[in-house]
């Protein structure tokens, strides 16, 4: 495994680069809202946000800042920004917090000019405007009239190649916020050398979506045990009945091919649930013709308790088992709970992905590991060797 990028080729903003300046800060605030449409201000992109606004406010800067939700067409207030923002301005330990509405960028701009030092704007979700997207080199350029320094600490939007990622980068002098910089270090420390014994816990739906991430596990860990939906795929691949369980043909192929990785671990038993709702625990081979995969089973659990518990660095992403339903998330949740017993001590334990993040918040546990990235498809393109271009645009820099 290779590292893709060090510390020392992203340039980290300093105070004498933002006091009294203008700083369009892109930040990662896409994070769900509750049943009362309210976001939880101490999640994790919510609070690496907040700290590095914060950090700003006492270095004198003059803060604008830029950030997206979901991925609205156009102009969609069911995808604003307000609900999220309005959480995270109850947080905020200082300086006056404003909130600046979808408007013409032209506005935009006279609006920041007028703000004081240490003032933050928060400006309404960038993908309502269509260049945002299509990363327009003339809205990038109209973006950079926002401010007179950019700071990108959106790792999670690294990947995409958007305006306020990678276009504005071109017209300002640009830096990494500490919210990258923290996630491109604890990274680096699973693609450059990770210590070893190396385990990794690969889960969720689909194969194709994180092949290269995948890939790059099953070369660089010693061990790398997979649940979920990816299980089923292999199951399929080896010809074994799955019963109603899901899978495309194009993962039962790639399964095929990555069956052949010695280091690759399938569970030794499923938890299985039938079309009257009933679950039992089986072997991969009794799978019966109306049920389908959920969960992994106990001696599954076991074998990931084994190996994570001698090893000196584990991987987690994805979700081992169906996490929408109390029944069927044990194995998730059990994990959830191991990686926690075994982080901040002799291993390095990092997890990653949406839905990962998801389960070790509503358990409490994310400060129990020595990290949880906040990057989602991001840290899977990071750890498959890809170029991220939010990552290119800051090392591009003059």
């Amino acid at each position: 495994m290779r590292k893709m990028i060090s510390d020392s080729q992203i340039r980290e903003v300093a105070v004498g680069d933002v006091a009294g300046k203008r700083i369009v800060l892109r930040v990662d605030l896409n994070v769900p809202l509750d049943e009362n449409g309210v976001a939880d201000g101490n999640s994790l992109r919510l609070s690496a946000a907040r700290a590095t606004i914060e950090k700003l406010q006492d270095m004198k800067a003059r803060i604008v800042v830029l950030a997206h939700r979901g991925d609205p067409n156009g102009i969609d207030l069911n995808m604003s920004l307000q609900p999220i923002v309005r959480s995270m301005m109850q947080k905020m330990k200082s300086g006056p917090c404003l909130w600046q509405s979808f408007a013409p960028l032209e506005e935009i701009h006279a609006r920041t000019m007028s703000l004081a030092t240490s003032d933050v704007l928060f400006v309404e979700n960038i993908r309502f405007f269509v260049g945002e997207t299509k990363n327009d080199e003339e809205f990038s350029r109209e973006l950079a009239t926002l401010g007179d320094v950019f700071v990108n600490d959106a790792f999670g939007v690294c990947h995409r190649e958007h305006a306020s990622v990678v276009g504005i980068a071109k017209h300002l002098p640009s830096f990494a916020g500490p919210t990258i910089l923290k996630e491109t270090g604890a990274l680096n420390r699973v693609v450059d050398n990770p210590a070893r014994p190396f385990v990794a816990i690969a889960g969720g739906a689909k194969i194709h979506t994180k092949l290269s991430a995948l890939l790059a596990l099953l070369r660089g860990a010693d061990e790398v045990f997979v649940g979920g939906a990816l299980a089923a795929a292999f199951f399929k691949a080896k010809k074994m009945r799955i019963g109603v369980s899901q899978v495309e043909l194009d993962d039962e192929k790639l399964a095929e091919i990555l069956l052949k990785n010695s280091s690759l671990h399938l569970p030794e038993d499923v938890v299985v649930k039938n079309s009257s709702g009933e679950t039992r625990l089986s072997s991969p081979d009794d799978i019966r013709s109306d049920e389908a995969i959920v969960d992994i089973g106990r001696n599954a659990i076991a074998a990931i308790a084994t190996s994570a518990r001698a090893a000196k660095t584990v991987v987690w992403n994805g979700p081992v088992g169906v996490i929408e339903e109390t029944e069927s998330r044990v194995g998730t949740d059990a994990v959830a709970h191991l990686l926690a017993e075994i982080g901040r001590g002799p291993a390095f334990v990092l997890a990653g992905g949406g839905e990962t993040v998801d389960v070790i918040e509503s358990l409490k546990l994310s400060d129990f590991y020595d990290h949880v990235s906040v990057g989602g498809g991001a840290m899977l393109e990071y750890i498959g060797g890809g170029k991220l271009p939010g990552l290119v645009a800051l090392r591009n820099v003059e």
